[in-house]
């Protein structure tokens, strides 16, 4: 007899059977037994299947009984020989016998299990970064770390216990002996691990009380590659992956979820240049009373002169690209009155595939011919304007317009370049001796993506212009007129001559020798005086020795 034996008849194909014969991978059993007797036994083991229960579509079925089904008829060559015309043919025969799965749980006569799932999570990133402020990445960007601890509170124990996770991370590794991966969906960023216990071959089989510890590691370069992230998030829950919930409860759910916020931020450095060719121009101004024009290079607005190019450059530096950013071109388009100053005839943002940018018909507003060609209409120039223009002319002098650009990827070491070319309207400037700088900026602004603590950076390219001055003629001698040069001359000297006069009649020229002088003749006749009068004193005192003498001589 041919007997043909299926396990798991229910079910579809290979990959959906929860039973397979002992020692093989698979549930279809065909053997030829030889019946001698009216009855006979025989017994052949079955097991789980291991690659459905690791399978991460797996998720027990246990509303589906397992059904066994056997078949049995007669093998090919027994059913060509001829037999006798008494035996009844022999129709094939089929059997089934529906087999259930008993779980024991504590609840509804151990038909519906409790356990009470509970994950825990401590997070490490990059170590000069503080948990509690946001995340700066620059250009090494590191890893950030996921300690999960899971712990099957019992009372029962819990089938298919698995860890799903999703976020907006890629996941790099996942280290740990009691995990491992079941396979990703179709969804990004989302993985399944699932528990495996040392103390049964089911995979996702968890014991009460019994714990998991492992590690999750994602790498943050995944966020440098587009940086447009503005805000970490993780979130994952631990569960138990029977599909039959009325026969599965968690009764407390707060404690088997997680959820990871962290905003971030990327660095990035941006350097600008701008300058104008030329730096500086002189011009003349051409008037008439009658005047149109249909091309750039017509001579009232000075002809193929006076034309002004101004270039920005904008470049990231690094590390981080710049997701998008907007640009904004700004330049003095007229005086207050309304009348052109600088006209822009030409105007663009490279690279095309980075810049893209809205000009709204500003740039050859008026449809200006360029290179001499022709224009689509003539204009009428307005020669008579009034405007006054400091020495730096803002747009706080004069009416500015801009144009706004947006930039998209703008990656490492690249770089985007404006270039505008003006012609100086010069029916408009009428203010005489007129020296003023004119110019255009552009202002960069990240604040679309998230960069790092970097502000608006703006860029100012300048031109002087000028009203042309003729030089002054050098003084010819011959003609020089010498008479009132002579005539200033001589006035000067009798002009010294009077004060000298002046000052010597006050005394200021007395000699302080002659007032010396005098004061030693002074000191000079009171010293001859005083001479004198000692002299005659001693005189008189000799007369009187000598009466003396004579007195005594006569006595």
């Amino acid at each position: 007899i041919n007997v043909t034996m299926k396990l798991d008849s229910l079910l579809g194909n290979q990959g959906n059977k929860r039973l397979v014969f002992a020692g093989t991978t698979s549930s279809i059993h065909i053997k030829v037994y030889n019946v001698t007797s009216s009855r006979v036994c025989f017994t052949l083991p079955v097991q789980l299947n291991p690659a459905y229960f690791e399978s991460t579509l797996s998720t027990g079925d246990f509303g589906i009984v397992s059904r066994l089904e056997v078949s049995y008829d007669y093998t090919t060559s027994h059913k060509n020989t001829i037999m006798s015309a008494m035996l009844d043919p022999w129709s094939p025969r089929v059997t089934t016998a529906d087999w259930s799965f008993q779980k024991k749980c504590s609840e509804m006569n151990g038909t519906r299990c409790s356990h009470d799932l509970k994950i825990e999570t401590a997070y490490s990133v990059p170590s000069h970064v503080v948990m509690s402020q946001p995340l700066i990445l620059g250009s090494n960007p590191g890893l950030l770390s996921i300690n999960v601890t899971i712990t099957n509170l019992g009372p029962d124990h819990s089938y298919f216990t698995r860890i799903n996770v999703v976020g907006n991370l890629d996941l790099t590794k996942v280290v740990g002996t009691c995990v491992t991966i079941i396979g990703q969906t179709n969804m990004p960023n989302d993985t399944t691990v699932t528990f495996k216990s040392a103390n049964s071959n089911l995979p996702g089989f968890m014991l009460k009380d019994e714990k998991c510890f492992f590690i999750l590691e994602y790498s943050l370069e995944s966020l440098t590659k587009k940086a447009i992230v503005r805000e970490i998030l993780l979130k994952g829950s631990v569960y138990s992956g029977a599909n039959d919930t009325a026969n599965v409860i968690d009764p407390m759910m707060h404690n088997n979820q997680f959820e990871l916020r962290k905003q971030v931020f990327y660095t990035a450095t941006i350097a600008h240049t701008s300058n104008s060719v030329p730096n500086s121009m002189f011009y003349n101004r051409t008037v008439s009373p009658l005047a149109s024009i249909h091309n750039i290079n017509n001579e009232f607005l000075g002809g193929s002169t006076y034309a002004v190019f101004h270039k920005h450059s904008i470049e990231n530096r690094g590390p981080n690209l710049v997701a998008k950013a907007s640009l904004v071109f700004t330049w003095p388009r007229q005086t207050k009155e309304g009348l052109p100053l600088l006209y822009l005839y030409h105007f663009q943002c490279l690279p095309l595939t980075l810049c893209h940018c809205a000009t709204m018909e500003k740039v050859n507003e008026y449809g200006l011919a360029i290179n001499n060609g022709t224009g689509l209409k003539n204009i009428s120039i307005d020669f008579n304007s009034n405007t006054v223009l400091p020495t730096d002319t803002t747009c706080n002098d004069v009416k500015c317009d801009s144009i706004t650009c947006t930039v998209n990827q703008l990656g490492k070491f690249s770089t985007v370049v404006v270039t505008s070319s003006f012609k100086v309207w010069l029916p408009t400037l009428t203010q005489n001796n007129l020296a003023t700088k004119l110019s255009s900026k552009t202002s960069f602004n990240v604040t679309d993506s998230p960069i790092y603590n970097l502000a608006a950076t703006t860029t100012t390219a300048t031109t002087v212009v000028s009203k042309y001055l003729p030089p002054v003629p050098p003084i010819d001698q011959s003609k020089l007129d010498i008479g009132p040069l002579i005539g200033a001359i001589v006035g000067g000297i009798v002009l010294l001559v009077v004060i000298m006069l002046i000052m010597w009649k006050v005394g200021f020229f007395k000699s302080k020798y002659a007032k010396m002088r005098r004061e030693a003749e002074n000191t000079d006749d009171n010293h001859e005086s005083e001479h004198k009068d000692d002299s005659h004193a001693g005189a008189e005192n000799t007369d009187d020795n000598e009466i003396t003498v004579q007195t005594n001589a006569d006595e």
